[in-house]
């Protein structure tokens, strides 16, 4: 899973876990944390952006709200997708920072998708979608070679950082078939999108559906979306360009959801993103900008007196918490009872087995053979071609030994581990080691051919990692120090 999976949503919870007595606690607490930084990020983005302490409240505080947003981790518990939430405003402050203002937080971009990165695979390649449409609305700006240096410098940055993640993966895919890269077992295709597209009524009116996530914007968001028509023109120069494009982001991503999008016409590449109600992702971060903004031009307008100003953004906000709140009342407390219980079971189990991780992280072969070899499949060495005895097998973690008598050259065997990059095999024979091949099996696991007769050695296969994993993670960690130092120069900076 840690090659797939995205690192900071795997071990910061994990960390947390050393402090607090479960897991199911940690999680919680971790849920808790991504809501308060995010709302924390997009206050401190959208200030940088217009340096209007009210209108960053403003557009953190709807953010904190959105309906979509709360069922993700009240309903949902989409672990990845709530926690790019805090990093969506980080990279689009240093993309505006670096297109239409001094650039010297320009680094912002570089936090900011380094973030998403590590947090939700599927988030950060569609804000990469975003941000080239905004790099193309303001292309002009390319011409200046400071501009060009910086986003380099980012892009250099994004990919070394984040090595330690991105390689490995890379590897794991040269070297086998896995599910998360199959279009048709990831229900990755055209129909399949268009088959979860919504239906306009449904940002209206929650369905209700049992396990199903919430996709109303809900009436407050609708109506504050329309004030743009009457707010527009007094809308500052200085954010008005960001204003606008925020506008046009949100209804892209709406749009998106909804039947109405050609789904069925686009490339394979494109719908990774398997459900098309993830883009609400994107309107949530676009929309809170424009409603931030709007709100506080309609409130400068229309009312002068500051005791009725706050009056009145009161009374906003608690109709927007009319349509939270049921949302996060709707997990009830024996939830807590269910997830202690949960996982007390996984703990006593001393085996991971595959019906309890996600499937898409497999070899290919193993799903394609789930029912006819993986359900049947015993914890133990098979010998898939060839003669040969196997006794004395004993397995701990990830490390696999057996005595092996009477081999035949040629002789296949099977270890109980899935098919991944960094296994070793070794082979122990009158007090000598060799290294043998590690292959991967017909059915998705870890395997070897015996190279030559062999009355009776110790075969022993463990999980080593790979030259090129290592590499990536000094990469990655020296790449890190001097990027924080890049960060604390770039920020000292004077005019």
């Amino acid at each position: 899973m840690n090659l797939f999976y995205n690192p900071l949503v795997t071990y910061i919870p994990l960390l947390i876990k050393a402090f607090v007595p479960s897991y199911a606690v940690a999680l919680k607490i971790f849920g808790g944390l991504c809501i308060i930084l995010s709302g924390l990020t997009m206050y401190k983005s959208v200030h940088s952006i217009t340096n209007k302490r009210a209108v960053a409240l403003f557009s953190a505080l709807i953010y904190l709200m959105v309906p979509y947003k709360i069922a993700d981790v009240y309903k949902r518990y989409a672990i990845g997708e709530f926690s790019a939430f805090i990093f969506l405003p980080v990279l689009f402050a240093g993309m505006y920072s670096l297109f239409n203002q001094d650039g010297k937080k320009h680094f912002y971009i570089a936090i900011g998708a380094i973030g998403l990165i590590l947090t939700h695979t599927i988030t950060a390649f569609y804000t990469a979608i975003f941000c080239l449409i905004y790099v193309i609305f303001r292309i002009v700006k390319l011409k200046q070679k400071e501009v060009i240096k910086k986003l380099i410098i980012n892009v250099i940055f994004i990919i070394l950082v984040s090595s330690f993640f991105i390689i490995p993966m890379l590897e794991a895919k040269i070297s086998a078939d896995y599910a998360i890269f199959d279009s048709s077992l990831m229900y990755g295709y055209g129909e399949y999108v268009y088959y979860n597209t919504l239906n306009i009524s449904e940002f209206f009116k929650d369905i209700g559906k049992e396990e199903q996530t919430t996709y109303i914007i809900g009436i407050p968001i609708f109506v504050l979306m329309c004030l743009s028509i009457f707010v527009y023109r007094s809308v500052e120069k200085k954010y008005k360009y960001f204003y606008i494009i925020s506008i046009l982001f949100s209804f892209i991503s709406l749009y998106a959801s909804t039947k109405y999008f050609p789904w069925l016409k686009m490339p394979d590449i494109l719908c990774k993103l398997q459900y098309p109600w993830r883009m609400l992702t994107f309107f949530a971060f676009f929309i809170s900008f424009v409603i931030g903004v709007n709100i506080y031009v309609l409130l400068k307008k229309l009312l002068k007196n500051d005791i009725i100003r706050l009056t009145s953004s009161a009374i906003l906000l608690i109709i927007m918490l009319v349509y939270t709140i049921p949302i996060i009342l709707q997990y009830e407390t024996e939830y807590d009872l269910r997830d202690e219980e949960l996982e007390k079971d996984i703990i006593k189990n001393p085996y991971i087995q595959y019906e309890i991780i996600n499937t898409e992280y497999l070899p290919v072969n193993a799903i394609l053979k789930y029912h006819t070899y993986l359900n049947k499949k015993k914890d133990k060495i098979y010998i898939l071609q060839g003669e040969t005895l196997i006794i004395r097998e004993n397995k701990k973690d990830l490390t696999y030994s057996a005595i092996i008598e009477d081999a035949v050259k040629d002789t296949i065997i099977e270890f109980p581990f899935f098919y991944y990059p960094g296994y070793k095999v070794t082979l122990e024979e009158n007090g000598k080691k060799e290294k043998l091949e590690t292959i991967q099996t017909d059915n998705g696991f870890t395997g070897t051919v015996i190279t030559k007769d062999i009355s009776q050695a110790k075969i022993k296969i463990e999980y080593k990692g790979t030259l090129v994993i290592y590499v990536s993670y000094i990469v990655s960690f020296i790449s890190f120090v001097i990027f924080i130092g890049y960060c604390y120069i770039e920020s000292r900076k004077k005019d």
